[in-house]
């Protein structure tokens, strides 16, 4: 009987070792090596596969590669109606699972391999089908696929049976002592791939919701500011958008798109100090009043600095007025010394600053705001940034326009 076993996507054939023991003799080496190369295959497969549904699969192939079995299947038992869901198969199946109706409730006398794998948590050998009464049900359709033997293999995850590995082969006794050891250890490493999967599903599924949490506390402190200056409502969220839509133009992750979101979200928060009569003065503001407002992005910066995001954000925030050229503020940084983020908002600001209505002033338009930072393009701002910009606006007239 040999051994076919596909390792990294090369064949290997090595001969098994004969179903006949010589008693006192060393297990045959080529038989050895199929199930380490199995064993170490596995291993891979638990830090490589991010899904329960790929690793059992690709484990039933790498077993159905072993030339004594013929099938492998793995199920998952349903503790509400105690019956069992296939979930993976490999090998010679040609319809068997459509036939096969596995229960393990207590009003089951005799539950079969699986069901009886999952009521005791023990493995369950079926050393001939032809002869062995729990294999009944399934016998007819079992010997008509060349089934000789089987063995059911309990997949226990924080002390319960979650599911089965089962296996079966076309030679009758095939499953041994050092067989059963060698598919104990499977069954464990499913398990543990199990138990890594399940706990980064719950992992994933907490940030989602952090995440939510973020983004819902983050537009409620936006619309508190609307709410203080009505004037510029939807101002922040405009600019989020556009930022976020000159970002991807550049090329950047959707990671650090989402942390340039927040920023812009949250960038002109400061304001929330600044007195409603000033943010909202239908003229033009005085200087003193100009000064004030100005301090706007160290208030904000103030206010987030001691929160540890995964993004600038708070820098983001605290550099939006600055430009290339150093001349704006609050500390009249230069050119890279201006982190991109913050050259970005910059820019978005700007734009919908100039396109949108202020209390002194009737917007401005589009054309206005794209000419402003073309003609200060590499002075004032990123020239970079501004060409992504014009592309984006040019590509998309309606970025700025509120969903």
């Amino acid at each position: 009987m040999g051994v076919k076993v596909e390792v990294n996507s090369e064949e290997r054939v090595v001969p098994a070792q004969s179903q006949e023991k010589n008693s006192g003799t060393a297990p045959d080496t080529n038989w050895l090596k199929a199930h380490i190369l199995i064993t170490r295959e596995v291993n891979h497969l638990l830090l490589e596969v991010r899904e329960e549904s790929e690793l059992f699969k690709r484990i039933c192939e790498l077993l159905a590669g072993l030339e004594f079995i013929r099938f492998a299947w793995i199920v998952l038992a349903e503790k509400e109606t105690f019956g069992v869901t296939p979930i993976a198969h490999s090998g010679f199946e040609n319809g068997y699972l459509r036939s096969v109706k596995v229960t393990w409730d207590d009003s089951q006398a005799d539950p079969g391999p699986t069901g009886a794998a999952i009521r005791t948590g023990e493995p369950v050998v079926v050393r001939d089908i032809c002869g062995d009464p729990r294999h009944a049900p399934w016998r007819e359709e079992a010997v008509r696929r060349g089934y000789a033997s089987s063995a059911a293999v309990p997949l226990v995850h924080e002390g319960e049976v979650v599911g089965i590995l089962n296996v079966y082969s076309h030679l009758p006794d095939a499953f041994d002592p050092e067989e059963m050891a060698f598919l104990a250890e499977i069954a464990g490493d499913i398990a543990l791939g199990i138990k890594r999967l399940r706990l980064e599903r719950k992992l994933d599924e907490t940030v989602v919701r952090l995440r939510q949490m973020l983004y819902g506390t983050v537009e409620a402190l936006s619309r508190m500011l609307e709410l203080r200056d009505p004037y510029t409502a939807g101002h922040q969220m405009r600019v989020a958008r556009l930022a976020c839509a000159i970002a991807r133009e550049m090329g950047w992750a959707e990671d650090r798109v989402e942390g340039l979101r927040l920023a812009a979200l949250l960038h002109d928060i400061g304001k929330m100090a600044i007195p409603a009569e000033i943010l909202t003065a239908p003229r033009r503001l005085t200087e003193p009043e100009l000064q004030l407002i100005r301090l706007h992005p160290v208030l904000g910066f103030e206010v987030l600095k001691g929160i540890e995001f995964p993004w600038p954000v708070s820098q983001a925030m605290l550099q939006h007025h600055e430009r290339m050229d150093g001349s704006g503020y609050p500390n009249g940084l230069r050119g890279e010394t201006i982190i991109p983020e913050a050259r970005i908002l910059g820019v978005a600001d700007v734009v919908e600053s100039m396109a949108s209505h202020r209390p002194y002033r009737a917007a401005l338009g589009m054309e206005a705001a794209l000419e402003e930072i073309s003609r200060n393009s590499g002075i004032l701002y990123d020239p970079q940034v501004v060409e992504a910009c014009l592309v984006v606006c040019r590509n998309n007239p309606g970025v700025l326009v509120q969903d």
